[in-house]
């Protein structure tokens, strides 16, 4: 498995996936991890790439000739059965692997999150992904229809994969998962704070964007709610934000999420791009808080809108939503109850054996 992290500590999305999985695989299989050192190149060094590259920028940025090597040099000491490759940045090293089976694990289908940011955010932001919107429609197509087994999140991305590389491609749906044991439930009490939960990498575009829009035209409408933006690398507009305004608490990086999951009524995704599915929406609904979302938010999860959490859109519905679920005791009850249940039956690393094996029953002599 050729991983771009430690999967521990599992702080992050891909990391609790990749961790899940991996724990999965060896107990099956003989696993060995390769990970890189961290990424050397520059923001001046990525730019020149994609001027005078046709590879999509997230393909190479964690490209490293020392790591390529090591690749190598593994791959001629020990008789593998197949490669495996974490996410869209691990994709170029399988092209080394020339004589073995490549399975890709997708976290995204990253061409459909680069169109649809093309639609959104900023003019730069706008050039830098439609430009890599169709190098990333020829890197993946050429992995997933070179791979004997890729992985998607969900039913819609293996959809738009299968699509992309055109038939015969072997793609299997492996959802997000969590060891719910990780995460004790409390249900919401009756004197619930008035605190909301916004939890992700906040330099990731989506995330800002989602951010940005809720403060400006929604949390400004709510009066006395506080926030908490949870995450790496906010950016600065985000901490100017939060020292203007005492409502705003923007905490970085924390190293255990949880205890903000225990303090506030709601997790807020009012996501308006993005692909793969949320595992910060399953983390909240194992932990017993309500979950507030826009359609695209809970996207590639089995959840129903009032009834493992609420819906929202425009800024209206938002307003009009969480004041409704901070009011309603037995709503934030009932949502917390029916969501959890729902993470134990379908969500869990354990329910997620039998498809994992059937998934990878063709390397089984």
């Amino acid at each position: 498995m050729l991983l771009p992290s430690p999967p521990l500590p599992a702080d992050a999305g891909a990391k609790i996936r990749n961790a899940g999985l991996l724990g999965l695989l060896s107990a099956d299989h003989e696993v060995d991890t390769l990970i890189p050192e961290a990424s050397s190149r520059s923001t001046l060094t990525r730019v020149a790439d994609v001027l005078r590259s046709d590879a999509p920028d997230m393909a190479r940025r964690l490209w490293s000739t020392n790591f390529a090597e090591t690749v190598r040099r593994q791959l001629q000491h020990r008789a593998y059965d197949a490669v495996q490759a974490e996410g869209i940045e691990m994709a170029a090293f399988l092209e080394l692997a020339s004589t073995l089976p490549w399975i890709y694990d997708a976290h995204n289908a990253e061409f459909l999150l680069q169109r649809r940011l093309a639609q959104d955010g900023s003019p730069i932001g706008r050039l830098y992904s439609r430009i890599q919107w169709r190098r990333l429609e020829r890197f993946e197509g050429h992995v997933v229809r070179h791979s004997r087994l890729s992985l998607a999140v969900s039913e819609h991305d293996a959809n738009q994969l299968i699509a992309l590389a055109g038939s015969p491609a072997n793609v299997r749906v492996i959802p997000n998962a969590i060891d719910v044991d990780n995460y004790a439930f409390r249900a919401p009490s009756d004197a619930q704070a008035a605190n909301l939960l916004f939890v992700g990498k906040l330099d990731f575009r989506p995330n800002a964007a989602g951010l940005e829009w809720f403060i400006r035209d929604v949390l400004a409408r709510l009066g006395q709610v506080r926030l908490f933006a949870v995450g790496a690398a906010p950016p600065a507009w985000l901490v100017a934000a939060g020292q203007r305004d005492q409502r705003i608490a923007v905490t970085g990086y924390v190293a255990d999420e949880r205890p903000y999951f225990a303090r506030c009524a709601a997790l807020v995704l009012p996501v308006h791009t993005g692909g793969g599915s949320r595992l910060k929406a399953l983390v909240a609904m194992a932990s017993g808080l309500p979950v507030v979302s826009t359609r695209l938010g809970m996207e590639g999860l089995e959840a129903e809108p009032e009834t493992h959490y609420v819906q929202a859109e425009s800024a209206d519905e938002w307003v009009a939503s969480l004041r409704r679920l901070l009011r309603d005791d037995g709503l934030r009850q009932r949502l917390a109850c029916n969501a959890r249940a729902q993470v134990e039956k379908r969500y869990t690393w354990a329910a997620m054996r039998d498809r994992v094996r059937a998934a990878y029953a063709w390397l089984t002599p």
